[in-house]
């Protein structure tokens, strides 16, 4: 994104600080040279795609599986000699373009089955060529360490064949010439060595025999000759030739390495490129997570609506980023200027930058360390004056150096501006400062640009009573500690605090007094006004805190209340539910009695209006405890408590179905067979089953289908070990509870904890089998058992 923004701006707002950081954050130079583009633009579309794109990426590093983006060399520049006909690379070269191959190939085949969770991302790494082919090639070709392979073609293994055999026969011949030294005493010793590529062994100097062998070297002493005995004079002569053909065999090789690397050029230069996209995206989400970063609503409207803003290299580089105070700002078409009154060191420059480096961050697709509801406009340029821009080299002073700056955030201002001026009209005459400021401030609204300042100026804290498009706002200050808060307050000017703070230094008592009576009446009533105001409104908020704290304790008193409710309904549900089993018990009881009772009758050949009795004994026994499972049968669910699937009993029809969902007006759509219904929700009872081995897909699994056993145990957050203790009982539990198959939930993460408890699940005398969880069962976050 290419920008037109003022670069003095971007400067002083500290923009290329967080380039800087985000360098820092890439693996790669493609990444870093990604980074050195980016740059607020203005097409809201390209902002608002890179802004998902990170949200993305951000979402992939804390709940998927690691992307695979490793530290490559820059392989651009040899790939672009591979172009050169007749060019070879060296292979530590080649290697590089293999790494980038390896790299480009596991992305291309990252996480396929997820992709339509993040299908920005998704696009990169479809578009990224996985060059096969010539990775088999060069993996043919050359091992790790960059050595040419004899395998590489036939004919280098063929000569490296030839080379080891005649290496053999040289040494041996050597070697046996070595022996027979006690017969020719010049031999110096059993040392067998090479110069320039020949064998050699060496000879006392004043005993060496001319006709005996060539002098290739001598030692440093000349006391040593270094001799190529005559006997292996022709076998060194083959070696130097299968030395040569080794040489150009080899070349060969890496000529065809480099040609077809040279072919795929074009292709593998897009690699780069789009590798060096996916690296920047990476950082942008490092960068967001360390900072508690948000994506904020972008709109097409000039406007700044941050909540809780913070500013991020604050929290990048503080030990404790919550100590940071976050603050609102707002500015919109009704709220066109704000002007920031207060002490200093309270936090007003401090507020300029920050919403001029977020706007800038929104506008480069970077996350805001701010609330995610916070909304940003597409402002076409920003300009900032903050700090001393005195200059020596232009014979500047502070003042004109602002008004410089100024007159041009005047000339360039117009309603798609955000300008941000730092003490407006400081440096000169108070009342003539005071004078331009506001006529600074008046000229800025007029061409409706959105404007911020800081100022000390008392004549500018009346200035919104006038005009409604300026608000005051105000730091916070603690008069009793006379020590900023650092929270602002919109819609009530602050207090400079100058001769407090002075007193409060150290300044002499009669000096600090005598300027308070310094003090015009009109500052001192303003003054006053504006201490009242302070102490009313910190009187509110305090009133405000308590109160937020009274709700949040009854909130939390309901929710506590609800939880010891919801706790004893369930211990009368379960002792309605022992209740029933001991009646079921003792139904079976009776029937088995009676049915006895009637054989004992029929082999007696009793009458049939004697088993007639005996039936109708049972039949009393079973109404007596239909009756009595009515009675303690649990309470009718409530309709938030059914969910589509449930098992429900229908009063009205004295039949079971299966709840399908609400239908409005109290009523209620029922499946009964094949037959859809439509019944009052009050009449439905929910059916709690015993769970059987006949499960739903995981998506359908929760707790309302288990008993004391359901099909599927939750390990994500667990160390290895104590995964396996939980996952060791649980298969005992489900194994009791006549399960044929239950999910174990590991979540992806780095896919150790899911190795490990493969392994542990394979050597279990329960499992049956395991499988990684199909797409609508969890993916690769889940592992489907077969018990037994």
């Amino acid at each position: 994104m290419m920008t037109l923004f003022d670069m003095h701006s971007l400067e002083v707002l500290e923009y290329f600080k967080i380039i800087s950081i985000l360098k820092g954050l890439c693996v790669s130079q493609y990444g870093v040279d990604n980074i050195e583009r980016l740059s607020p633009g203005t097409d809201i579309e390209t902002i608002r795609t890179r802004l998902d794109e990170v949200s993305e990426m951000k979402d992939i590093i804390l709940f998927g599986d690691a992307i695979p983006l490793y530290r490559l060399e820059d392989g651009r520049q040899t790939i672009k000699k591979s172009k050169t006909e007749g060019m070879h690379l060296d292979p530590k070269a080649i290697l590089h373009i293999k790494e980038l191959i390896e790299v480009s190939s596991d992305l291309n085949s990252y996480a396929k089955p997820e992709r339509e969770n993040f299908p920005g991302i998704a696009k990169y790494l479809t578009e990224l060529h996985p060059f096969p082919e010539i990775r088999a090639e060069i993996n043919k070709a050359i091992d790790h360490n960059g050595e040419i392979l004899d395998g590489a073609s036939q004919k280098l293994k063929r000569i490296r064949a030839d080379l080891a055999d005649l290496k053999r026969k040289i040494t041996a011949r050597l070697g046996n010439l070595l022996s027979q030294r006690q017969k020719s005493p010049g031999w110096q010793d059993d040392t067998i060595t090479q110069r320039d590529g020949r064998y050699v062994i060496p000879v006392i100097s004043g005993q060496f025999q001319a006709d005996s062998g060539i002098i290739h070297d001598r030692s440093k002493s000349g006391s040593t000759l270094f001799v190529e005995p005559n006997v292996i004079i022709e076998a060194n002569n083959r070696l130097g030739q299968l030395l040569q053909d080794e040489r150009l065999e080899m070349d060969r090789i890496l000529r065809h390495l480099t040609s077809i690397i040279g072919q795929a050029a074009d292709r593998l230069l897009a690699n780069c490129e789009i590798i060096g996209i996916l690296d920047g995206i990476h950082a942008s989400a490092t960068l967001s997570i360390k900072t508690g970063g948000n994506k904020p609503r972008i709109s097409k409207s000039s406007k700044v609506e941050l909540i809780k803003a913070r500013h991020p290299l604050l929290i990048y580089h503080i030990e404790k980023p919550d100590a940071i105070v976050p603050n609102d700002f707002v500015l919109n078409d009704s709220r066109l200027a704000m002007i920031i009154t207060g002490p200093n060191t309270g936090g007003k420059t401090v507020a300029l930058k920050t919403v001029g480096l977020l706007v800038l961050m929104a506008q480069s697709g970077l996350h805001i360390p701010a609330d995610a509801n916070s909304e940003i406009g597409i402002f076409e340029n920003i300009i900032a004056d903050i700090g001393d821009e005195q200059s020596i080299e232009l014979s500047l002073s502070t003042f004109s150096s602002h008004v410089r700056q100024i007159i041009y955030a005047v000339r360039h201002a117009r309603e798609t501006s955000l300008i941000l001026l730092d003490e407006i009209g400081a440096g000169t005459d108070p009342k003539e400062g005071a004078a331009l400021a506001e006529s600074i401030i008046l000229k800025m609204v007029e061409m409706k640009a959105k404007l911020i300042v800081t100022t000390h100026f008392s004549q500018l804290k009346t200035l919104p009573m006038i005009r409604p498009e300026v608000e005051n706002a105000s730091f916070e200050f603690d008069r009793e500690s006379l020590a900023p808060t650092f929270r602002l307050y919109t819609g009530i000017p602050g207090g400079s605090y100058a001769v407090e703070i002075a007193q409060r230094l150290g300044m002499p008592k009669e000096i600090a007094q005598h300027a308070s009576t310094l003090l015009g009446k009109s500052e001192r009533s303003l003054t006053n006004l504006i201490e009242s105001l302070e102490k009313e409104l910190s009187i509110l908020r305090t009133d405000k805190n308590k109160l937020e704290e009274k709700l949040r304790n009854a909130a939390n008193l309901e929710s506590s209340y609800n939880e010891k409710i919801s706790k004893l309904e369930n211990e009368i549900d379960e002792i309605k539910k022992h209740q029933l089993e001991e009646l079921e018990s003792t139904l079976s009881n009776t029937r088995g009695e009676v049915e006895r009772m009637v054989k004992r009758i029929r082999e007696s050949k009793a009458s049939p209006k004697t088993v007639k009795h005996a039936h109708k004994f049972l039949k009393e026994k079973e109404q007596k405890l239909n009756y009595l499972k009515t009675k303690h049968s649990p309470r009718p669910s409530k309709p938030n408590q059914l969910e589509p699937g449930d098992a429900v009993l229908i009063d009205s029809l004295r039949t079971e179905g299966e709840f399908v969902g609400f239908a409005g007006e109290g009523k209620a759509k029922v499946r009964i067979g094949n037959i859809m219904s439509t019944v009052a929700a009050s009449e439905l009872k929910k059916i709690i089953r015993e769970t059987t081995g006949d499960h739903k897909r995981l998506g359908d699994v929760s707790a309302r289908d288990m008993t004391s056993t359901g099909p599927e145990i939750h390990l994500r957050g667990m160390t290895v070990e104590e995964a396996k203790e939980a996952l060791d009982k649980f298969l005992d539990s489900a194994m009791l509870s006549g399960l044929s198959q239950i999910y174990v939930i590991h979540g992806k993460g780095t896919g150790r904890l899911r190795k490990q408890l493969s392994e542990f699940l394979k050597q279990h005398p329960a499992v049956g089998s395991i499988r990684l969880g199909d797409w609508n069962e969890g993916g690769a976050g889940v592992t489907v058992v077969k018990l037994k």
